[in-house]
């Protein structure tokens, strides 16, 4: 499916940034108040003498597009470690390719973090996050040809005590062009007293090596400390190669530098330091590819030019705060001798490099390069013209405090932020996950198939976070990076996202929240997003449509509830509802297989093509302006194509039924044993409806089945009594006793003290 066209309607308050507000509680600094049970967002560096802990070459090289494991020893790093810093070596290339690594015990390796030719030795600094309960430690894999990997452990990253860090504008400490070069087994000591606190733990410098004259390969090291069995450079004659070293510090703030053989001049940039002075915590991303220059084929479609300061816009992925981005910079398609700078965007360009590169190389290092005030950074190429590449891996900001009442948390993903913690992961979490930034939530639902999250605080306020590559966040900026699509990379190109809590502009004195849908106390119904099958209600016919902010829906006035359908046959497929005073309701959207509940439907075929959804394709597909409910009134509760009337205890269902039958208008459920007090109020689309009986008792009319005799509907089993059902994925409900099961491992339970729980593993806990 092709990008949508982006069209944005904007509310008055719609031309925001991407921000985080900190809580109401927070006017006291955050350095001094009181941080509750769990431990102040982001993480805290802990510098370790550089350690061999993974050697391929002892046994056999990766296997081209494969992964290898690599175990991360307790003795060193902690379990509580949510990242881990090492050098990179890749060496004995069948031919030229590249390592990737990345969270768990095996992945894909799409994106590079260190590119070799043929018969080449380099290495490159990586910080990576780190892969937990089933899929411990990380991987690294191997490009489109078998290689050796060798990993150096500098550090880690984890909760807790530790050192945060202090970004710099880069400047040069050493260049021993301006002395004398280090010959075979040539020392020199980089002396930071001046340049870093008393008790700075550990310095980041981009380490360059230039005329060298033969195979060798640099370490750097503590000063008090012997040279260890590791490398920071891997360097042959001709070649000028940097990278990024992150090591520590001796006491007096020394770190040696070690030539091993043959000759060669040495220029290290300092780029930043850790200390317990520090304010700057780390939070790791799952890596993103947030600028390709490159097309489809690999050649150049968007090159930097001779001379040319490319901006980087970050702040589709980074919150207001972040004061530096960790990035695999690559450069490729280079047209001659050049050298990149990167720097925070409006700053003067300071005279250091980050890549230096010969023509037709293609050459990656790791930049921790800090941001301007608005998230963006600057790229120069000082000559001839050259293709970039950025990934994204992580960035500094200061530590939110935990939440301490009425907390949001998320169970399973982290792909996209859902956990509100300001870090994105590849890897599920069977726990809860408690968000930062956000306190005294009243209600929660997840949306855009399990990619989002919504919250409802009581002070009337609505806060979203995670995915936002279709407007899904509200909060007027959304969209997807710079690049080309095609293998080996993704399409559509990686989406914006927030990895904490932000404030959808526009709304207030909100009661309900729904998927991209708010109720306002006075009645009115808001939406945003994508148009496709014109979900919006706003009367627009244009399926490329993106509301980038919050929108009214005309019309519709006495509102008291509201609801989404996301179709089972297709995610693109999105009706809403809405219930009016009288008990009348009302829907729009998808209708594709009855979702509106208005006598009609049409095939599925012509309301879904190739291209994408189709909704003008047949009347019946979908309604852009809401049109009443067939034959209801008087009903009290809604759900997702499911209404309660409580006065006679009856409860209606449209739409699909399993995979081959519609009921085009609403039909009344067979009566359960015992009178139905709510029925499910989620946003996603489940198989069948699903009910609470007055009791507790969860019960469940399964689509296909729930108009025969045998199949009159059925209570759960194995769990009760209830007071909140919610589904998605995975399918959780909430005990009267306040504790969250999973329907289908209903267990001993997965959290207690929990007030109130959304779609998609989502809750919210009185106190974490």
């Amino acid at each position: 499916m092709s990008l949508r066209r982006i069209t944005i309607l904007f509310t008055t308050a719609a031309a925001v940034a991407l921000s985080v507000v900190a809580p109401a509680q927070a006017a006291t600094p955050l350095s001094t108040q009181d941080t509750g049970a769990l431990p102040d967002s982001g993480a805290v560096f802990t510098p370790l003498p550089p350690t061999r802990i993974f050697d391929s070459r002892n046994s056999s090289k990766i296997p081209k597009y494969s992964s290898r494991h690599v175990d991360i020893p307790a003795g060193l790093v902690p379990d509580s470690a949510t990242a881990v810093v090492f050098n990179l070596t890749g060496t004995n290339p069948d031919d030229a390719t590249f390592l990737a690594t990345g969270p768990g015990d095996q992945g894909d390796p799409s994106t590079s973090s260190l590119n070799l030719d043929s018969g080449e030795t380099r290495a490159n600094l990586v910080t990576v996050a780190m892969g937990h309960g089933d899929h411990k430690g990380i991987w690294v894999g191997a490009g489109p040809f078998a290689v050796d990997a060798i990993v150096d452990l500098a550090g880690y990253y984890a909760p807790g005590t530790g050192s945060k860090y202090t970004p710099l504008t880069p400047q040069r400490m050493v260049d021993t062009r301006n002395s004398s070069p280090l010959g075979a087994g040539g020392t020199v000591t980089l002396d930071l007293s001046s340049k870093v606190p008393a008790g700075a733990t550990a310095a980041v410098f981009n380490l360059t090596a230039t005329n060298v004259t033969g195979p060798t390969f640099v370490t750097a090291y503590p000063a008090d400390q012997s040279r260890p069995d590791a490398s920071n450079l891997n360097l042959v004659a001709g070649k000028n190669t940097p990278n990024l070293v992150t090591v520590q510090l001796s006491p007096d703030r020394k770190v040696k530098l070690t030539n091993s053989y043959w000759s060669v001049d040495l220029i290290a940039d300092l780029a930043g330091y850790y200390s317990p002075t520090s304010t700057q915590a780390f939070y790791s991303l799952y890596p993103a590819r947030v600028l390709e220059t490159r097309d489809m084929y690999g050649g150049p479609n968007h090159p930097i030019l001779s001379g040319q300061t490319r901006k980087l816009d970050l702040s589709g992925w980074l919150p207001a705060g972040a004061t530096a981005a960790v990035t695999n910079l690559t450069g490729t398609n280079v047209s001659q001798s050049t050298v990149v700078t990167a720097w925070a965007d409006s700053a003067p360009q300071p005279g250091v490099s980050n890549l230096n590169l010969v023509p037709w190389q293609t050459s990656a290092n790791l930049a921790i390069v800090p941001v301007s005030g608005d998230r963006a950074i600057d790229l120069n190429n000082l000559s001839g013209q050259l293709d970039m590449i950025v990934d994204l891996a992580g960035y500094f900001a200061p530590s939110l405090h935990a939440c301490t009442a009425n907390c949001a948390f998320g169970i399973e993903q982290n792909d996209s932020g859902q956990f509100g913690n300001g870090t994105t992961d590849a890897n599920y979490k069977s726990g809860p996950a408690f968000t930062y930034g956000l306190s005294d939530v009243k209600s929660i639902v997840g949306g855009s198939d399990g990619k989002v999250v919504y919250a409802l605080k009581s002070d009337g306020t609505v806060w979203s976070w995670g995915e936002n590559g279709e407007g899904q966040l509200g909060i007027g900026k959304f969209g997807h990076a710079e690049g080309p699509t095609g293998y080996p990379y993704a399409y559509p190109p990686p989406a914006f996202y927030s990895a904490l809590p932000v404030r959808i502009p526009g709304l207030s004195n909100i009661v309900a929240i729904a998927d991209e849908m708010a109720l306002s106390a006075d009645g009115h119904v808001y939406t945003w997003g994508v148009n496709s099958t014109w979900q919006l209600g706003t009367g627009s016919t244009d399926g490329n449509l993106i509301a980038g902010s919050p929108v009214q829906v005309p019309n519709l006035d006495n509102v008291k509830a509201i609801a989404v359908s996301r179709s089972t046959s297709n995610s693109a497929g999105v009706a809403r509802y809405a219930m009016t005073g009288d008990g009348k309701v009302w829907s729009w959207g998808d209708n594709s297989r009855g979702a509106l509940g208005i006598g009609t439907h049409a095939d599925l075929g012509k309301c879904f093509g190739t291209a994408g959804p189709t909704p003008g394709a047949d009347p019946s597909c979908a309604s852009a302006a809401p049109v009443q409910v067939f034959g209801l009134f008087g009903c009290d509760e809604l759900g997702s194509r499911v209404v309660l009337c409580k006065s006679d205890g009856s409860v209606w269902r449209w739409g699909a039924l399993g995979l081959n039958d519609e009921k085009d208008g609403p039909v009344s459920l067979p009566a359960a044993t015992g009178t139905v007090a709510h029925v499910q109020r989620d946003v996603t689309d489940v198989d069948g409806a699903r009910g609470i009986l007055a009791d507790g008792t969860p019960w469940q009319w399964n689509d296909g089945q729930m108009y025969t005799n045998s199949m009159a509907g059925a209570e759960i089993p194995k769990i009760g009594p209830i007071r909140e059902i919610a589904a998605g994925h995975p399918d959780r409900v909430l005990s009267t006793n306040s504790t969250v099961y999973d329907i289908d491992f209903p267990g001993s339970g997965i959290i207690t003290g929990v007030t109130t729980i959304g779609d998609g593993g989502y809750g919210v806990v009185a106190t974490p």
